[in-house]
C-alpha cells in the first residue's frame, strides 16, 4: 500500500522548472537530449540507495540504456552521519578514469558490498573482485588527483542546492519540467512513468 501512495504522488507531483546542465561523465546511460531524464543523489553506505540501485537503477539501466531514451545522472553524495561514505565516493569517482564499463562495475561493487567494507573499511578488496589487476593499479595512481575532492564537493554542493537532505533523492525530468522524489521506488512504479512519457 505505502508503494502505491508513493507511485501516485510520484504520477501526480506537479512538475518544476528546471535548468540543470550535467557533465557527460555523470550520466551511467544516454545523455542530455534524452527525453526523459532521471537525476539520482546517492550515498554509498546508505542502505536504502543499496536497494534502489541493485533492485531498480541496475534494471532501468539495462531495459533502457540502448536508444538513449533515458538519461540517467549518478552524483555521489556522502552524508557527513556515515564514516566511510566520501572514501567510497573518491574510489567512485576516480573509476571515471578507467573507462564508463569500470565506473558502473565500482559503482555496483561498492552497494553489492556494502555491509562489509562499512564494517571495516576495507574497500579495495571489495574493488578487486570485479576489476583487474592493471585497472586496480591506475586507480590507486588516479586516487591522488586532488580533482577528485573537487567533483565530490561539486556534487554534494549541487544537491544542497537543490535541498537535498536525505539519500536517495532523484529528480525526473520530462520536456523541461522537473519532479523530485525522495527515497527510492520500485523498479515497476519507475518503468510505468518512463513508459509513459516514451509513448
Amino acid at each position: 500500500m505505502r508503494w502505491l501512495m508513493l507511485a501516485l504522488l510520484f504520477v501526480a507531483q506537479a512538475p518544476q522548472k528546471t535548468a540543470q546542465i550535467n557533465s557527460a561523465d555523470d550520466f551511467l546511460m544516454g545523455g542530455p537530449d534524452s527525453p526523459v531524464r532521471i537525476e539520482l543523489f546517492s550515498d554509498f553506505q546508505c542502505p536504502a540507495c543499496r536497494t534502489f540501485y541493485l533492485e531498480t537503477v541496475t534494471r532501468l539501466i539495462s531495459e533502457y540504456s540502448a536508444g538513449k531514451k533515458v538519461g540517467f545522472i549518478f552524483h555521489d553524495f556522502p552524508l557527513t552521519t556515515h564514516a566511510v561514505s566520501r572514501v567510497a565516493a573518491r574510489y567512485a569517482v576516480a573509476s571515471k578514469s578507467l573507462g564508463h564499463n569500470q565506473w558502473l562495475k565500482v559503482i555496483e561493487s561498492l552497494y553489492t558490498y556494502q555491509a562489509e567494507w562499512s564494517y571495516d573499511g576495507k574497500i579495495e578488496p571489495v574493488l578487486s573482485r570485479m576489476l583487474s589487476d592493471q585497472d586496480m593499479e591506475k586507480l590507486q595512481e588516479e586516487l591522488k588527483n586532488p580533482a577528485i575532492e573537487q567533483a565530490i564537493d561539486r556534487a554534494v554542493s549541487l544537491g544542497n542546492s537543490k535541498k537535498v537532505n536525505s539519500t536517495p533523492t532523484f529528480f525526473v525530468t520530462v520536456g523541461g519540467k522537473e519532479q523530485r522524489v525522495e527515497n527510492g521506488l520500485p523498479f515497476a512504479v519507475m518503468k510505468a512513468f518512463v513508459d509513459r512519457y516514451l509513448k
